[in-house]
């Protein structure tokens, strides 16, 4: 009977040890997606910024070039228009591809709370 005692304990033990372990990897994982969802919503950022300093080159070169400002405003326009449309795609897919189990943790769901979010985040040095 004592033996029968020792081996259930001992069931329960392995039994706990992994269902405890199981918990605390998903605990990781879920740690380790916010911190990489978090880097990839900064190294955006970044990206946005170097598109618009191309976009002060690019007024530069088409005033070098003799454009006329109806014809400069055209490009810019154009460029305006893609630059708006690649934001909002680019966070629609970035929410669409998040983790069905942590989608209700994003604080944002467009192109402005996103910057707020990530302003935050820089703000408070989590990353």
């Amino acid at each position: 009977m004592i033996y029968l005692s020792w081996f259930l304990f001992f069931l329960a033990g392995v039994l706990f040890s992994k269902v405890f372990s199981a918990i605390l990897d998903v605990g990781v994982t879920i740690s380790f997606a916010r911190l990489i969802s978090d880097r990839i919503l900064v190294c955006l950022l970044m990206l946005t910024q170097e598109l618009e300093y191309l976009r002060e080159l690019k007024i530069d070169v088409l005033k070098e070039k003799g454009l006329t400002d109806d014809q400069i405003n055209f490009q810019l326009s154009l460029f305006d228009k893609w630059f708006t449309h690649w934001k909002e795609a680019v966070i629609i897919n970035f929410v669409a591809s998040y983790p069905q189990p942590l989608k209700k943790d994003l604080q944002f769901h467009d192109w402005a709370s996103m910057t707020k979010y990530v302003e935050k985040i820089v703000k408070e040095k989590r990353i």
